[in-house]
């Protein structure tokens, strides 16, 4: 390679880190806010964060090759002042300063700060020549120039605070480990998938103009990455032969650690099927796995059967599903007790008992479906959407409820993966 001269003050490296900082930053703010929390992305400040409490302004900072000293934190904290000192009164009371970053070392105390300490570190030296020439350190203070009363001074310092983060990549491997406890994934999804996904998200966003278009909520971004497990499963599922697949499935969603308290929904497309026997066999082993209608000693209140959907089945298919079902000993309800009876959820919810040993709640349709999960109440649901061309597209109910799109090339990969 031949040789190139450069110049070393034009190299970007630091601002370019610097600015993918700052994105990193927004996001992990966006990750950890209320679900409905306005983030305005290069706001007043870098990022702002708008809740029904409080308005919070951050200024991000990427120093590896500074301390933090009184000279560097001068400047962005005088300009946060300068917005607070700007506000009347009443608009100071719910607003929050924070100064975010990363340096290569701590110089200087980061104890909230007093009135006293905020006008040392608005003070500046500088040198300047006397009569004979000599250069005499002349003190003066970013605050000439400011009207402010020391009260409003210790009202900004009760609401401004440092917040000290990690270098680069460190910083960057806790958002990834964020994304992954919030959208409930694997590392894996959340480092290969999940996390470039989101960082385009912010990072498209902050090119806009307007600042409406630079502003987004936590529900926004989830929305945004509604699917993008299902894309990297449809990889692994390419990338990886059936057994490897299933057992890839199974240690990340169906560790044998089923309990009391938590309902599963099993959701199966049986668009390309007409076999009812092969659909049957996967029920029989969802049954045999995930209900414990025969269990000897789990007490009647502990007791568990998953629910069951054919997705894009029709009737008469439904119909062979249940007599085969009925037929060979496996027992289920459905919504409907009686003959030329309407839909009752709270039949399909029947309890499970030593006696009566229900392993299946067979629902037509995912309405049906709804209906019943929403009576149950506040127990944890995992709705698990077994797929070949497109994902079920369902808003589960309540927080604790949990989806699960998993595509699969044959309906008999899902006894390996359950």
């Amino acid at each position: 390679m031949a040789d190139v001269d450069v110049d070393k003050q034009r190299e970007a490296t630091a601002s370019i880190r610097g600015y993918l900082y700052q994105l990193d930053a927004a996001l992990l703010e966006i990750l950890n806010s209320d679900i409905d929390d306005q983030i305005v992305i290069e706001g007043i400040e870098d990022f702002d964060r708008y809740s029904a409490e409080e308005i919070t302004y951050c200024q991000v900072k990427y120093y590896a090759g500074k301390d933090l000293t009184n000279s560097v934190l001068r400047d962005p904290l005088y300009k946060l002042f300068q917005h607070f000192l700007g506000l009347d009164e009443n608009a100071r009371k719910n607003r929050k300063y924070s100064l975010y970053g990363f340096y290569a070392d701590i110089a200087i105390s980061t104890d909230p700060l007093t009135v006293e300490r905020f006008k040392e570190i608005m003070e500046v030296g500088e040198y300047i020549p006397d009569a004979a020439g000599v250069k005499r350190l002349h003190k003066k203070s970013l605050l000439d120039d400011a009207v402010a009363a020391d009260e409003v001074i210790e009202a900004f310092c009760q609401v401004f605070r440092i917040q000290l983060s990690s270098e680069f990549f460190e910083h960057r491997s806790s958002v990834i480990a964020t994304v992954k406890r919030v959208q409930g994934i694997s590392l894996l999804e959340a480092e290969g998938f999940h996390y470039p996904r989101a960082f385009d998200f912010i990072a498209s966003m902050a090119t806009k103009a307007d600042h409406n278009d630079r502003t987004t909520t936590r529900r926004a971004l989830q929305e945004h990455l509604k699917g993008t497990q299902a894309v990297h499963r449809r990889w692994l599922l390419r990338e990886k032969d059936a057994s490897e697949y299933g057992k890839y499935m199974r240690q990340l969603y169906f560790a044998p650690n089923n309990s009391a308290g938590v309902v599963r929904t099993f959701i199966i497309d049986v668009s390309t099927m007409k076999d009812s026997a092969t659909i049957c066999d996967q029920l029989r082993e969802i049954a045999r796995k995930w209900s414990s209608a025969k269990s000897k000693t789990t007490p009647n209140n502990e007791r568990y059967a998953p629910f069951v959907v054919l997705r894009h089945s029709s009737a008469d298919l439904i119909s062979q599903v249940k007599n085969e079902l009925f037929d060979t000993g496996t027992d289920f309800v459905d919504g409907f007790p009686y003959n030329g009876s309407a839909f009752r959820a709270e039949h399909l919810n029947a309890a499970q008992t030593k006696e009566r040993q229900i392993a299946l709640r067979f629902a037509d349709n995912t309405d049906q479906l709804l209906q019943a999960v929403e009576i149950i109440g506040r127990k944890l649901c995992h709705f698990y959407d077994f797929f070949f061309e497109s994902p079920l597209v369902l808003e589960v109910p309540g927080a604790k409820s949990r989806m699960v799109s998993i595509p699969v090339d044959d309906i008999a990969t899902i006894k390996k993966i359950i």
